[in-house]
């Protein structure tokens, strides 16, 4: 549907209320929409490495390296997450995360495709929510059980947390590089810029992009949910030899589907869903990061 111009989306999309393949059609559709945007969207997916399965593969991973004791598993949305800590394999429990939208029969009947959009973009926030409580979930149970090597705290994201939270990597072997933040804790590079000790270039680079994107290689996220980072914490990840934090095994793709029950209440119901699991393969690789002020 992409290719098509935006009158013959229209056209087909007022179709869908009164035709049901067109209606099963276009919920398909939705799948081919969202799936791109999970990638970049999704900040757990930049953390742990998405891998699809092959048909009939089972999601089984060495642990990477001989300073790991141990390694984590996410079971299920909403379980707690379980620690293995013996044996060089781990296996990977997967599971199914769902989400669905409707919106009014009329809205189809009157070829409102703006509105459509609107709901093919709720789909898809709803589905990154579901796998970002399940991601995040196991970051914060790992979190909470490190040592005083892979914790570092500091006054506010400056230079000074910066070359902390490297040097606590690099101490480990790891090479941090991404930082997740909340957008007030991001704000604070913005003060860069009055700062009398910083080179004219990073006072400018601070101004010019309200905010470094990027400090000694290391990318910097905003998360906007406080239930995932508040503004005390920040989590920096890095990579040993190529080998990233976590894994996350798709056993199955996003798909959508045509909600048959939504037409009982003169509705237009599109349902997603897809199975995958999330598992910590190097514990080393996870700095925490304490905000003091």
């Amino acid at each position: 549907m992409n290719t098509l111009t935006y009158d013959e989306k229209v056209a087909l999309f007022q179709q869908t209320a009164s035709d049901p393949v067109r209606r099963s059609e276009f919920a398909q559709s939705r799948a081919m929409v969202i799936l791109p945007l999970l990638d970049t969207q999704s900040t757990i997916r930049s953390i742990f490495a998405p891998e699809q399965l092959p048909v009939g593969a089972q999601p089984t991973y060495d642990i990477p390296f001989d300073d790991v004791n141990c390694a984590w598993v996410m079971p299920k949305i909403g379980g707690i997450p379980q620690i293995q800590v013996e044996g060089t394999e781990i296996s990977v429990s997967t599971f199914g995360l769902e989400a669905a939208v409707e919106y009014q029969m009329d809205v189809a009947e009157q070829g409102r495709f703006n509105v459509a959009e609107r709901a093919t973009t709720l789909l898809k926030n709803k589905v990154i929510d579901q796998e970002e409580l399940a991601g995040w979930t196991l970051i914060h149970t790992h979190a909470a059980t490190l040592d005083a090597s892979q914790k570092v705290s500091d006054t506010g994201l400056n230079v000074s947390a910066f070359n902390k939270l490297v040097t606590a990597g690099d101490v480990l072997r790891r090479k941090i590089t991404d930082l997740y933040v909340s957008p007030s804790r991001f704000s604070d590079m913005r003060s860069w810029v009055e700062s009398s000790t910083y080179s004219q270039n990073m006072k400018d680079n601070a101004f010019n992009q309200s905010g470094l994107t990027n400090v000694w290689g290391v990318n910097i996220h905003k998360v906007y949910n406080p239930a995932l980072v508040s503004n005390d914490k920040a989590y920096a990840f890095g990579q040993r030899d190529g080998v990233t934090y976590g894994v996350m095994p798709i056993r199955k793709n996003l798909t959508t589907f045509d909600n048959p029950l939504s037409i009982m209440s003169w509705k237009v119901g599109i349902m997603a869903r897809e199975i995958l699991g999330f598992a910590v393969l190097d514990e080393k690789g996870l700095i925490e990061v304490t905000f003091t002020a």
